[in-house]
């Protein structure tokens, strides 16, 4: 057993080097995974990569899939922590290239800033339901959509535009 910052308890199967969270609910939530697979650990934690950033489980889920790049193959987007600063964010994971993005955790993306530190909740939005929940002034989606909110406050859609990944706030 492992107890993040957070205070949450995870277990790790050594066989497999996989990472579960043990106080997760019974049923999963939509978009959510249980662990990162083998492919996007390593992608994440070898490398440059790895060393500037750590996987965090400040937030349950802690990653999520979807098809962000509209290209038909599901990817993975995991809560990150930049090592030298402390900073949060999201890294995007596509699955057909293996390219990763990198928002928030020292980068900064819009209104979100560089710092992911105040978002208390995220969710995948499938391009057809963000879309139609973001009322007549949404983008037109090429893909799946993050969600990204601070309980009470504020959110945002995160979402790709073809050629990067783009803020578009929802509320203050």
């Amino acid at each position: 057993m492992v107890t993040s910052e957070s205070g949450r308890t995870y277990q790790v199967d050594v066989s497999t080097k996989a990472i579960t969270q043990t106080d997760s609910p019974s049923s999963p939530l939509p978009g959510a995974i249980h662990e990162v697979s083998d492919a996007v650990k390593k992608t994440l934690t070898n490398g440059s990569l790895g060393k500037e950033f750590d996987l965090s489980f400040r937030m349950n889920p802690s990653h999520l899939e979807g098809d962000f790049n509209g290209d038909g193959k599901m990817d993975v987007a995991v809560l990150v922590k930049e090592r030298s600063t402390g900073k949060l964010g999201i890294a995007i994971v596509h699955g057909t290239t293996g390219k990763v993005t990198i928002l928030g955790a020292g980068i900064g993306i819009a209104n979100g800033g560089d710092d992911f530190e105040w978002m208390d909740s995220w969710q995948v939005y499938s391009k057809t339901h963000a879309t139609h929940a973001a009322g007549e002034s949404a983008p037109r989606l090429r893909g799946d959509a993050l969600l990204v909110e601070k309980s009470e406050a504020a959110s945002a859609l995160i979402y790709w535009n073809g050629k990067r990944y783009v803020w578009s706030q929802k509320g203050d």
